[in-house]
């Protein structure tokens, strides 16, 4: 069976041509509707692959971020340690 009909078309052209080119129930019908029906599901894979791609750059992103919150409140414990510190030198003398 030839695809003529689908064959290096998106799905809107396919729409568009078959009111034209097919009575429903038709061979060529059909197989418009399932040309249709596989370019709807090749969106939807690059869609879930573009999603996926998105998340995976999130979650690395809040890696890093967790990672620099508890250097940063490493950084502030020491510091507050050396201000105590201090404090209480100040306070003795």
């Amino acid at each position: 069976m030839s695809s003529e009909y689908v064959q290096k078309k998106d799905k809107n052209k396919i729409l568009s041509e078959m009111s034209s080119t097919a009575q429903p129930g038709s061979v060529v019908f059909e197989q418009q509707k399932m040309g249709i029906i596989v370019r709807c599901t090749e969106d939807l894979e690059k869609a879930l692959y573009a999603l996926e791609k998105a998340m995976n750059n999130n979650a690395d992103s809040s890696k890093d971020l967790s990672h620099k919150i508890i250097w940063l409140n490493w950084l502030l414990l020491v510091v507050t340690i050396a201000g105590v510190i201090f404090a209480a030198i100040q306070i003795i003398q």
